[in-house]
This record gives structure tokens, C-alpha cells and sequence, in this order.
């Protein structure tokens, strides 16, 4: 099967190319269509014409919005999209971030980035919903922001450190992707992080809806 897939970012996009491979072999993708922040907004219509020829396949950030349901509800609204979208239109929601989801890999990523493990939270019951608790994990801020304000701080690994803090009022370290992508594509155990993380395990089960 042929997809198009979109991501906000390089992490993004990484992180959504190995749950791909994760989920089926058989996947080949097409392009990488570039929608970062707001431009997602004003693509949605042609994302979803496009998914009439090719699924398209695209993970999203929670952001401001309390749950993945009120973002899906704003973005696609009764008047905009009277008869739903497409169902080959793939949208994604990673809670809170893609970043989580990496974390969610707590022995992973604490032993990759000479971190305890102790200090990565634990997975914790968000709501309820379908009868059982979703299991996401929780941070004190945006997982990004605490990825490199707090989690990195404590790392052994000097480099990691000066890769990922940022200077200058930047938002990310200078070397933020660069860090971060071998991470994604050599190391991220995927079945480790979908038992902390019921939006990324939800993600595994479209993708594998499509085969």
C-alpha cells in the first residue's frame, strides 16, 4: 500500500515513519507533505481530497486542546465536512506531544539518554472512556519543554545535555533533531511506549486497519 504521510516537524515525521514500519512492511510512502503549525488548518481539505487516491497519514500535537476528541472536533467540523472526512484521511493525535510517546519508552529512553529511570514518570489513567482508564503519560508541562528544561538536566551524557538545552531564548537546543532522530529510527522500542501511551497503541491499530 501507498500513503502520504505529514508531520509537523523532523521528529515528527521520523516518529511517524517508524510506527509505519513498526505497524506493516508492506507500507510504502510516496512523499512527506510538508504542513508545519497552522498550515495544518488550511490543508485539511486537500489532505483529504488527496486521501480519495492514497491514505495520507498525518500525527498532530494536542497542544492547547483538552482532549484529542475537541481537537478533532474543531478541525473538522459539520459544516466544513458535512459527510465526515475521508476514511484513508488518517489524523493522529499524539498526547500531549510526539515527544511523550518517545518517553513513554521509560527504559529506553532513560538508558539512551544516561537518565534514572525514576525520573520519567510513570503512565497515568487521563480520563475515562470506552470502560477503562486511558493510560497516558504525564508531565508538569509540555513534554518537550520538560524533555529539555528538566529531564536532560540530569543526564550524564554532557553532549546529550549541550545538544538539547536551549540557549538564547530559542525554543529547543541547537542540536535538538540531530540528538534526538537516532534515538527515534535505532533505538524507540514501540511496544514498550503503546503500553504507556493508548493514543499511540490507537494510532498502531488504524494504521493496521488499513492493510
Amino acid at each position: 500500500m501507498r500513503v502520504y504521510v505529514v508531520g509537523e516537524d523532523a521528529v515528527t515525521k521520523a516518529v511517524l515513519k517508524r510506527i509505519l514500519d513498526f505497524s506493516s512492511k508492506k507500507i510504502e510512502i510516496i512523499s512527506e507533505l510538508p504542513a508545519r503549525g497552522g498550515q495544518i488548518n488550511s490543508k485539511l481539505a486537500e489532505f483529504d481530497k488527496l486521501s480519495y487516491v492514497h491514505p495520507v497519514l498525518l500525527l498532530t500535537d494536542l497542544d492547547t486542546y483538552s482532549c484529542a476528541p475537541e481537537l478533532l472536533q474543531r478541525q473538522f467540523t459539520q459544516e466544513s465536512y458535512p459527510k465526515g472526512k475521508n476514511n484513508h484521511f488518517i489524523f493522529n493525535v499524539a498526547i500531549d506531544e510526539a515527544e511523550a510517546w518517545l518517553m513513554a519508552d521509560r527504559k529506553g529512553f532513560a538508558d539512551y539518554f544516561s537518565i534514572d529511570i525514576t525520573d520519567i514518570s510513570d503512565a497515568e489513567p487521563m480520563k475515562q472512556g470506552d470502560n477503562k482508564a486511558l493510560v497516558e503519560m504525564k508531565f508538569p508541562c509540555k513534554s518537550s519543554y520538560y524533555l529539555m528544561s528538566q529531564l536532560i538536566q540530569k543526564s550524564r551524557n554532557a553532549d546529550y545535555k549541550k545538544q538539547l538545552t536551549p540557549k538564547n531564548r530559542a525554543k529547543k537546543g541547537p542540536e535538538y533533531n540531530a540528538c534526538i532522530l537516532p534515538f527515534i529510527q535505532n533505538k524507540w522500542n514501540i511496544n514498550a511506549a503503546k503500553k504507556n501511551s493508548d493514543s499511540l497503541n490507537r494510532m498502531i491499530k488504524r494504521i493496521s486497519g488499513l492493510q
